[in-house]
């Protein structure tokens, strides 16, 4: 875990990105504030420490976690039924930003399991094929 002390007494609490992990969410005073797929994280990062030196001078503390899809479910930030009742249009914008995040891995990831992680639900999806 790493803190960030900003001026004014406010605190960045974070834990960098694990291999498994698809968010980052951001929570303010236990509240989740802002949830991004996890190679956003360095933006996510910026945005907890600029907000926290908004805030001042009430001293806040900001957490950015990294987390699975069921970790994500389990703490409350996304339902259960993540994809249950989209309309076709909501369903074709989330497969896009997935696939778009995946290829994201492939391409910034410098790590073995992710990339191969990434590939393979790529493939699951028929979004690229073995030639």
């Amino acid at each position: 875990m790493t803190n960030i002390w900003t001026p004014g007494g406010g605190r960045v609490a974070t834990m960098a990105p694990g291999p498994d992990d698809l968010f980052v969410v951001t929570t303010v005073a236990g509240r989740r504030a802002l949830m991004h797929p996890v190679g956003l994280y360095d933006h996510a990062l910026k945005q907890a420490q600029a907000a926290a030196i908004r805030m001042a001078p009430v001293p806040v503390t900001i957490k950015v976690l990294c987390v699975t899809l069921r970790e994500a479910q389990a703490f409350g930030f996304a339902p259960d039924d993540l994809f249950e009742g989209q309309t076709p249009q909501e369903e074709a914008e989330w497969r896009r930003m997935m696939v778009a995040a995946l290829y994201d891995v492939l391409r910034n990831c410098n790590e073995a399991k992710p990339r191969a992680d990434a590939l393979a639900l790529l493939k699951q999806l028929g979004e690229c094929n073995d030639r």
